[in-house]
């Protein structure tokens, strides 16, 4: 059983919008998919380190800001995976890396983002993040 532990930010800005992208079409996993950028950590290194890496690489971008949020427990055949959640924001400007990457896009944080094709079972960290910031417990 394979044990995989990705790390995801919840990229936030000052409009109350979180960031999403959206997965290649040639991607096994999710294609054309909406998720929140993020990865798997390399060896010896930490979930903020692989997130600072990830966004990197993915986005072009730095993050200014980096807080802890949440972890998820996913079961799916021959893998276990815990995914940490992060949220902050970042700075430069974007530029997706095309392999990997269709697109990005600012989102509401409203239901609206439930109706969206979401990959790796995020609606639950979606939920939780809008309950989050509605108690005050978080700050977008």
């Amino acid at each position: 059983m394979k044990l995989n532990n990705p790390a995801d930010l919840i990229v936030t800005n000052n409009k109350k919008q979180i960031l999403l992208v959206k997965r290649a079409k040639t991607q096994k996993e999710f294609p054309d998919c909406w998720s929140f950028p993020g990865g798997g950590c390399e060896t010896g290194e930490t979930a903020e380190e692989a997130i600072k890496r990830e966004i990197k690489e993915e986005l072009n971008c730095k993050i200014k800001k980096l807080q802890y949020f949440k972890s998820y427990y996913y079961k799916g055949k021959g893998y276990h995976s815990r995914v940490l959640y992060f949220y902050g924001t970042i700075s430069g400007k974007i530029k997706l890396q095309e392999k990997e990457l269709s697109d990005f896009k600012w989102f509401e944080l409203n239901n609206d983002l439930l109706k969206l094709k979401l990959a790796y079972e995020q609606e639950e960290v979606v939920k939780d993040f809008m309950k989050a910031v509605s108690d005050k417990l978080v700050s977008s």
